[in-house]
């Protein structure tokens, strides 16, 4: 049988065999509450019929099996060959790349007789610490397999995260209806899936505005509690209340709001001092006000940030009980927000400024979307090694950022096919681009299902290590700071040899269990 055992911490591609971590052995371990993931590539194959199964795992270790399927890298997209550095990109397109977890069902997904599997071996909370040795049988024949079960109990999490969930996506590429029970169903399954990588926030929305009489409003919120109280059967804890406002044009000062009121116009008030009211009773009647944050006017600008800091004063004035926050650069909105959300590139060049923000008692977050598109700066793309997904959220350990944000866990946008098209051309008020390989999604839409991405298990592997990292860091916050900064020291200086970061993991985890 031809095979290679490899990390789950690289990508794997149909038409390359041979990789930094391969091995003929799987070796693998992790904290209880939590999971031991490795790829497992076959070569040879003349059926993509296979059977798996496994011998020697301990209670509480349950194996679950995905078959890799590959789609499709197009282009490097924003990246010319002049530009071109190590990881920048990390392959040179076209190409495919095994990038969906798609359910297993006897098959693999062949070409030119190789496929793959992605196994992750969850760690139940009481599962027995210590090691085990056995094997994973592929057609009854036999791959070494050791398992190390750590002490240490994955901690609750304590970080923030919000990707932008689509039920509009769900419903159209799953082709259900809107509001139907198998739309229910499958949104259900994404919900799960997002919670798999511990986002704990969601965006909301549902809310209907009526002008009954000139600047009258009445407002409908029914369509709103019932989904916020469907994320909340899903798990989220912490929800984002529907942006106040949009910009008009990229480079207009003007802020819209209800879609097209200018926002400091009589107009504008009328409409706000009825709405956030009206919003901010809603939210107390179901007791979640302290769960509700509310964006203002999605990543404002230099030719809209006076505005901005004039709505965000409104928005205070009337409401001040909810917290504002947004995606932002770096710019001239001091004073505006309770939550700063800045690109991760962007807090790296003005940190010291948004640290004194902080010192103010505001919160600092940090996301990626399409940007940063640039040599080193970590983001979640296709082209980029798959450790920049995970270290994310070393960076939020790092610098002590609460939260993280972004656009797309399955924004897909029009005509697009996500297993054959992944720089797809975008919207955005008056500005149309292309988008790097893998900014519109994160999950896939899958038969009757959805599919997880590798990179969503690299970034759930991240925000594991972060709640790792943080609880050590209670104990011995010196040790803690010392292993991140052994593979993390900036957003664009990471390590990306495979070596170094499965041996600091095991590192954070030997440090804790031997505190238990």
């Amino acid at each position: 049988m031809k095979y290679t055992v490899v990390s789950s911490a690289e990508f794997t591609y149909p038409d390359i065999w041979d990789y930094p971590s391969s091995s003929d052995k799987i070796d693998i371990f992790g904290a209880r509450d939590s999971y031991a993931c490795f790829q497992l590539l076959l070569g040879d194959r003349g059926s993509p019929e296979v059977s798996v199964s496994f011998k020697g795992l301990p209670d509480g270790a349950d194996a679950e099996v995905y078959t890799l399927r590959s789609v499709q890298v197009e282009r490097n997209h924003g990246i010319t060959p002049e530009q071109y550095a190590p990881h920048y990109p990390e392959r040179v397109a076209p190409y495919r790349l095994y990038e969906c977890l798609r359910t297993f069902d006897g098959t693999l997904d062949l070409t030119s007789g190789v496929g793959g599997l992605y196994v992750s071996v969850k760690l139940d909370p009481d599962c027995v610490p210590g090691d085990y040795a056995g094997s994973m049988l592929i057609d009854g024949e036999a791959i070494p397999l050791k398992l190390k079960v750590y002490s240490v109990r994955l901690p609750e999490e304590t970080m923030k995260m919000i990707l932008g969930f689509s039920g509009g996506a769900v419903a159209k590429y799953h082709g259900v209806e809107p509001g139907s029970k198998e739309y229910f169903d499958l949104e259900e399954k994404y919900l799960a899936m997002l919670r798999r990588v511990h986002q704990n926030m969601m965006y909301t929305g549902g809310i209907s505005a009526k002008e009954v009489t000139p600047n009258r409003w009445e407002f409908d919120f029914s369509n709103f509690i019932a989904q916020v109280k469907r994320y909340e059967k899903a798990g989220m804890r912490y929800f984002n209340a529907p942006s106040v406002g949009w910009r008009q044009s990229w480079s207009a000062s003007t802020i819209l709001v209800n879609g097209n009121i200018p926002s400091m116009s009589y107009e504008g008030y009328c409409y706000l001092s009825q709405y956030l009211p009206a919003l901010r009773d809603v939210l107390k009647e179901n007791g979640w006000l302290d769960r509700f944050v509310m964006g203002v006017a999605d990543e404002p600008n230099n030719a809209n940030c006076t505005e901005f800091r004039a709505l965000c004063g409104l928005i205070r004035k009337i409401v001040p009980e909810i917290r504002l926050i947004d995606a932002m650069s770096y710019g001239n909105l001091h004073g505006a927000l309770d939550i700063w959300v800045p690109l991760n590139s962007e807090y790296d060049k003005h940190r010291e400024k948004l640290e004194t923000l902080r010192a103010s008692g505001d919160e600092i977050w940090h996301y990626v979307c399409c940007g940063p598109r640039a040599p080193g700066y970590i983001n979640r793309f296709m082209d980029y090694p798959l450790l920049s997904t995970r270290y994310l959220h070393w960076g939020n350990y790092r610098y002590n950022l609460t939260g993280f944000l972004h656009w797309a866990a399955n924004c897909y946008q029009t005509g697009q096919d996500p297993f054959e098209l992944n720089c797809p051309e975008h919207h955005n008020t008056d500005s149309v681009c292309f988008l790097p390989a893998g900014d519109t999604h994160i999950i896939y839409p899958g038969k009757g299902e959805p599919w997880m991405s590798i990179r969503l298990e690299a970034q759930r592997e991240g925000a594991e290590e972060y709640e790792l990292l943080s609880l050590l860091a209670k104990t011995d916050k010196a040790a803690a700071d010392a292993l991140c900064a052994k593979v993390f020291r900036s957003f664009k200086d990471v390590e990306y040899d495979i070596a170094v970061i499965t041996d600091v993991k095991r590192s954070l985890l030997e440090a804790l269990s031997k505190s238990k």
